[in-house]
Order: structure tokens, then sequence, then C-alpha cells
């Protein structure tokens, strides 16, 4: 069973929501997962910050949060239950300075949270790195370059 509810609480953006809900069943199945219950949220800078504050008291904003909701007996890689939140100002910000475009980046902010949810982290350099080439080949699949790499 897959449900996948986009919710946007921004208005930067105008946002193609049967598109979001390809790109992560895409995602999705090229991660094996069979079961997901996942909401992909879009949201301001300030409301991205101020949940970065609440959960994770880091005090700044970032383009991406995910929260894994699955208890001990759920935490099995072919099932997926949690919220992304995506910055669509960091969407904006990130576009101009990569020299992509704002649906670019919301579809690599789509790939890093599902990654997150799949126990990808991005703290330390070894983990970075295989989320990185991860993110590579999901965006590859998904028809779109990587900082000019496909993979």
């Amino acid at each position: 069973m897959t449900n996948i509810k986009v919710i946007n609480l921004q208005k930067k953006l105008n946002l193609k929501v049967p598109a979001i809900k390809a790109v992560v069943k895409t995602v999705l199945k090229n991660l094996n997962v069979k079961q997901s219950e996942l909401s992909i949220v879009f949201v301001s800078y300030q409301k991205i910050r101020a949940l970065n504050i609440q959960y994770l008291k880091r005090h700044h904003t970032t383009d991406v949060l995910a929260f894994d909701l699955r208890d001990a007996d759920q935490m099995k890689r072919s099932h997926i239950m949690g919220d992304v939140f995506i910055s669509a100002d960091a969407a904006t910000k990130q576009s101009k300075e990569f020299n992509t475009n704002p649906a670019y980046e919301l579809t690599l902010y789509v790939v890093h949270g599902i990654l997150h949810l799949q126990g990808y982290d991005d703290h330390i350099k070894e983990d970075i790195l295989k989320m990185r080439k991860k993110e590579a080949a999901l965006m590859k699949i998904l028809g779109r370059k990587v900082n000019g790499v496909t993979g």
C-alpha cells in the first residue's frame, strides 16, 4: 500500500502535485519500498527553521527535514512512514546558486528526504558521499543530472 500526501504550505512556487507524486512513486519503487505512508510538505524558510529549532534544537534554516514515524516493529527497509518538510525558499535560492531551476531542486529535496527515511545520513564525509551517490543514481533514473554528474 502506498499513501502519498503532498501538502503545500508555501506561496512562492507553483507546485505540480501529480508530478511530485510521480517522483515519489519512482523513488520508492527504485528503493524497493513496498509500503509507504508519506507526507511531503512544502514550507517557507520561517516554517522549516521553526521545525528545526523545535525538533532538532538547531537554530538555523535548512532545505529538508525528514521525520521517520515508524515504531520499532515497522523498522524494515521495505516500509516507510514519515514526513518530509521541504523549503521552497531554499529551492529558489539554491537554483540560482547552482544554475538549475526550482523544480530540479525540489525534486532533489524529495529524493534527499526519502533517503533520510531509508537511513541515509549526511553528517560525516563517508555518509555524505554514500548519500550523494544514491541521490545521483535516483536523479539519473528520474532523468535529471546532479550538478552535471549523471551517476
